[in-house]
């Protein structure tokens, strides 16, 4: 369903302003909205990735049913790949590079030494 006109006018102001209020954050999401819009390798195929669970169920239960161990890690091994593969985020063949002038940065336990050393009470 489109957005009304009014609708369409809310949203056009709202990015004006998170446009000039943070216009690194804008970045960021424009670039995480343009990923998410890429097909991954597996959502040309979702009858195998279903298939996998479904033989993977299959599997689990005939090897619990008949008392067969391998049966069933073979199907658990099945049902997790192919949900993995239902919900990578791969794309076909091209890596994100990073920006070439991100300052690297601190760790966690960095940054609080840090802190500690820039407190007031010195």
């Amino acid at each position: 369903m489109p957005l009304s006109e009014h609708e369409q006018q809310l949203l056009d102001q709202m990015e004006r302003a998170i446009l000039t209020e943070d216009p690194r954050f804008a970045s960021t999401f424009r670039d995480t909205i343009k990923q998410v819009g890429k097909k991954s390798e597996f959502a040309a195929h979702p009858g195998l990735v279903i298939a996998g669970i479904l033989l993977g169920v299959a599997s689990l239960l005939a090897g619990v049913m008949i008392s067969q161990p391998l049966l069933g890690v073979f199907g658990f091994v099945a049902i997790v790949l192919s949900v993995s593969a239902l919900f990578s985020a791969k794309t076909s063949g091209k890596k994100q590079k990073a920006p070439a002038a991100a300052k690297p940065r601190k760790s966690f336990m960095q940054g609080l030494e840090d802190r500690w050393d820039n407190r007031s009470d010195n």
